[in-house]
């Protein structure tokens, strides 16, 4: 209810953020510890309970004494906070997501949407309007800037003291909920303004109080070799986990939005001031760049192959971006603007790397123009940790080498988690990758070990620590323009969606439908099923893929789900229950993540639920095999 008079004011969204924050972080937790009227179900030990009882009536009188009653339950002479006339009513989900309303229904985009409430709120509300001293709305009175900051400092104290009394699993269940609230509460809000609203509200100078550590910020112990995986963090990268995850969507949203001319003041808000000039400047020089082997780059090279280079003395490879041949032919050689603009734009993206949201890509120094040869190569470094001459081995040439061993149960289950776990923050930041198969995942022996033509010769490979690459044509998913259609290619179309292959689209006037989250979760599915079976899926659904043609590779969903079961069976009887379902519900898409099939994926409520969905059913029960 406090909440919701926050609304009704302009001048107090910063501390209402921070306030739906610690009203979340205190849900997540009594979902996860089952709270309910009796005391019975509570999942916690019996020598926390008292400690729990005590902590969450301080929380009442806390609440209670804000601004309407005093300590003792009875009214001030002179409220903060006074009584309407209106009863106020819980909105069905879809409104309530979107609850910056102003009194004619229209959306207030100024206010921060967050996840709609979940049925304990409701459950607590219908049981404490049976008294008759409870409110039915409040409004503001008179808004006490300093006490607001007070009662969100005290709040936050008692949810980390809450937080205390869980034992090591349920901490690292809480991590998770929490996570995925975030992720909703970004998706929900798709506007600089916003992201620097909710970047703001996380920083402690601007609320007055600073906690003495965050449960978040604790449990970063499973990423601590990215530090020095050569991933570059931007400068002014925050590190508390909402806080950078509205950091990270500025950047996709500024670099996406190019049109408007991202001011150095205005980035200085996100506390990243020179965001506008790395954005602009990440082209870098030909003549610096020269091949690892011979002179010069080759003059044919097929599609998602990686040619090993220096960049200034500095060992990387090169990912080639070539033109579509189907599209108008340049003069002179020059190359497509267009398409010039999109690789700037996908040079700058995977450029700016912020460890707290967890992307598993390598580092782009940038991108250069071959213009012999009409083409783009993108500039990427190798993980510090990696010796200068060893080369990334993609999944797909490990699979399909047989004379390489079947890795461990223990180290597939592995490799699916993170998998799903990276494509899970993509998505969180509205970020869609568009060409995930096998062969842009990329592994490294671990110290002492070597691979040749992707055969293992000495050591084992790191499945713990993997990379996603080959975002030859990754879009944030808001944007409305056609993207390029990829080349004819068999070995990439049987990894793509039927609706997204060379001619399988008809939505757009190009004859394409646009590019969703779904189907970036299809081509994850295709993946998580070669682990499984240790196979490519042209082996596995013995398909020829250079006599290939779209009626075949068009039919690889219909036979899995439909035409051929014994494919998602034996994934059951080999691994289990819980992978066969994580595949299938990833092939599945919207359906399985209860939404309509043909739902909008670009709307606000759409993105946050699909995004929840697929925590709660790929990636959280991939996290409970960790034990394997």
């Amino acid at each position: 209810m406090i909440a919701d008079a926050c609304h009704l004011r302009k001048d107090c969204q910063a501390l209402l953020v921070n306030f739906k924050v610690e009203e979340h972080r205190l849900l997540n937790w009594a979902k996860l510890v089952q709270l309910d009227y009796r005391d019975d179900k509570l999942v916690l030990n019996h020598m926390s309970k008292g400690l729990i009882i005590n902590i969450m009536d301080q929380q009442q009188k806390l609440l209670f004494s804000f601004g309407r009653l005093d300590k003792k339950y009875e009214r001030l002479t002179e409220p903060l906070l006074e009584e309407e006339a209106e009863e106020f009513v819980l909105q069905n989900s879809d409104r309530l997501i979107e609850n910056g309303t102003n009194e004619s229904g229209e959306r207030n985009t100024r206010s921060v949407r967050f996840p709609p409430t979940e049925e304990l709120v409701k459950m607590s509300l219908k049981f404490v309007q049976q008294f008759k001293d409870v409110p039915k709305r409040l409004k503001w009175a008179t808004f006490d800037h300093q006490k607001m900051e007070k009662l969100i400092a005290k709040l936050a104290e008692f949810n980390d003291k809450m937080h205390e009394a869980l034992d090591k699993a349920q901490v690292d269940l809480l991590i998770d909920m929490q996570t995925r609230t975030n992720d909703q509460i970004v998706l929900l809000n798709r506007t600089m303004s916003h992201m620097v609203q909710i970047y703001q509200s996380q920083q402690s100078e601007q609320i007055g109080f600073r906690r003495a550590y965050s449960l978040l910020e604790m449990e970063d112990s499973e990423y601590d070799g990215l530090i020095d995986s050569g991933a570059v963090t931007a400068r002014g990268a925050a590190h508390q986990p909402l806080a950078a995850l509205a950091q990270q969507n500025f950047i996709h949203l500024a670099i996406e939005d190019s049109h408007e001319d991202l001011t150095s003041s205005y980035a200085r808000e996100i506390n990243m001031p020179d965001l506008p000039n790395d954005i602009r400047h990440t082209e870098l020089q030909y003549k610096d760049i020269r091949p690892r082997q011979g002179d010069q780059f080759p003059q044919e090279i097929d599609e998602g192959v990686r040619t090993e280079a220096y960049y200034k003395n500095t060992p990387v490879w090169i990912e080639w971006k070539t033109p579509d041949t189907s599209g108008p032919i340049q003069q002179d050689g020059a190359v497509d603007a267009k398409i010039h603009a999109r690789v700037k734009k996908l040079a700058a993206l995977l450029s700016k790397h912020n460890r707290t949201v967890r992307f598993r890509a390598p580092f782009c120094r940038g991108y250069f123009i071959d213009e012999d040869e009409g083409r783009f190569g993108l500039v990427f470094e190798k993980p510090a940790a990696v010796s200068a001459d060893t080369e990334p081995t993609s999944l797909h040439a490990l699979i399909a080498n047989p004379e390489n061993d079947i890795p461990s149960l223990t180290d597939r289950i592995t490799l699916m988690r993170l998998l799903a776990e990276t494509v899970e923050r993509l998505h969180a930041v509205d970020w869609l990758h568009k060409g995930l198969r096998s062969d842009n995942i990329l592994l490294f022996p671990k110290k002492g070990g070597k691979v040749e033509n992707g055969q293992v010769k000495e050591g084992e490979i790191n499945y713990a620590d993997p990379y996603i690459s080959g975002f030859d044509y990754s879009r944030p998913a808001t944007s409305d323009d056609m993207t390029e259609r990829p080349l004819d290619n068999p070995a990439a179309d049987i990894y793509r969606h039927p609706s997204v292959q060379h001619r399988g689209n008809c939505e757009d006037v190009g004859g394409r439908e646009s590019y969703k989250k779904s189907f970036d979760l299809y081509s994850l599915g295709i993946v998580l099923l070669e682990i499984a079976y240790w196979k490519t899926i042209d082996q596995i659904l013995s398909i020829n893929l250079e006599n290939a043609r779209p009626r075949h590779t068009w039919a690889v969903e219909k036979r899995l789900l439909e035409m051929e079961p014994q494919h998602l069976r034996g994934v059951k009887s080999h691994l289990g229950n819980t992978v066969e379902a994580v595949i299938r519900a990833c092939l599945q898409g919207p359906v399985a993540f209860d939404l309509d099939a043909d739902a909008d994926e670009k709307r606000e409520v759409v993105a946050a639920q699909l995004q929840r969905a697929f925590g709660e059913k790929v990636v959280k029960r991939l996290a409970c095999m960790k034990g394997l």
